[in-house]
């Protein structure tokens, strides 16, 4: 609020049911939409979509993941974007209450872009 003027105004509705859940969220006085897919296909595997819409970009800005828990090697998560980033971690419990996740990503098939990290949490 500024000058006792409403000057911006996010807005979101989210719908679940089942394995499903959706949100749609605006952002800048509603000129662009967000959308948001999670879709649970057993207890070890998720896959989450993420986009954005606006009135000069029908679509932009399209991400796709997903998540594996795999046993005894730990939580397995990657994604993809148009920017044509790929990324993926993977985050084990190595003992209660201390986490290792190793990461990377790379932009298309470039071997000068591909960074990567490791890191603990306590």
């Amino acid at each position: 609020i500024k000058d006792k003027k409403v000057n911006a105004a996010d807005v979101g509705a989210s719908y679940s049911t089942g394995p499903l859940f959706a949100a749609v969220t605006t952002r800048d006085m509603v000129s662009t939409y967000h959308l948001s897919c999670l879709y649970k296909v057993n207890d070890d595997i998720s896959i989450a979509t993420s986009s954005s819409h606006s009135s000069s970009k029908k679509i932009d800005d399209v991400v796709i993941g997903g998540s594996f828990k795999a046993g005894n090697y730990g939580n397995i998560k990657a994604k993809a974007g148009m920017d044509r980033v790929v990324s993926a971690c993977v985050t084990k419990e190595v003992s209660p209450g201390v986490s290792v996740t190793a990461s990377g990503s790379i932009k298309g098939m470039d071997k000068s872009t591909f960074t990567y990290g490791l890191g603990i949490t306590m």
